[in-house]
């Protein structure tokens, strides 16, 4: 009886024991984040052959505060994978052009708005480093037409976090720019020229807490 006994528990531990040398990657770590800083807008110039005038459109940064969540699909030792969703309420810069061309005006206000959807990985040491890809949606606006345009952007930061046995806070320095652009023409539609004058780089703070 005893020999059974013993037999079935050995059974169930070589059973659980892929189980348990897999928990370590799907730990359930949790992060909460706001970014904060500049974001700088592309400028735009097209010559016109008919020389009917020539176009040059530009834009000042702007601060910008956005909100993003994570979650660790491998948490384990110095490793930290996440996937990140993001989200940026609009931001309104004033866009100032040289001519009245193509159906811009002298000074306008030029929009901007994202949702994204990333992968983030993390070296943790005294100063964490990490670097990822996302996807982001964004919604451009000017002159009471605007567009979607959906395109990657890398990210890098390096920040220190508290060793607290549960709640991590954390903050470092981010820098975001895209890993692809448009340039304008003269045929370009009302969402190309949109999409020419999006946001080219964004600088600044990311804090948080993860637990």
């Amino acid at each position: 009886m005893i020999m059974a006994t013993t037999e079935f528990v050995v059974r169930k531990s070589a059973l659980l024991l892929p189980w348990l040398l897999v928990l370590p990657l799907s730990a359930q770590s949790y992060e909460v984040g706001l970014f904060a800083g500049q974001q700088s807008f592309k400028s735009a110039s097209y010559a016109d052959p008919t020389g009917e005038g020539d176009l040059n459109a530009s834009s000042g940064s702007k601060t910008v505060v956005a909100a993003r969540v994570g979650y660790a699909l491998v948490d384990m030792g110095p490793a930290l994978l996440q996937v990140t969703a993001g989200y940026q309420p609009k931001v309104t810069t004033t866009l100032t052009t040289s001519a009245a061309l193509y159906g811009f005006q002298s000074s306008q206000d030029y929009g901007a708005s994202s949702a994204s959807l990333g992968l983030m990985a993390n070296f943790k040491a005294v100063i964490a480093v990490g670097a990822g890809v996302e996807y982001r949606d964004e919604t451009l606006s000017s002159n009471g037409v605007s567009t979607r345009y959906g395109r990657p952007w890398g990210r890098v930061n390096a920040g220190y976090a508290v060793p607290s046995p549960i709640l991590k806070p954390f903050v470092g320095v981010e820098v975001a720019l895209p890993l692809t652009s448009k340039s304008l023409s003269g045929d370009a539609s009302t969402a190309d020229q949109l999409q020419a004058l999006a946001p080219k780089l964004e600088v600044g703070l990311y804090g948080g807490i993860r637990f």
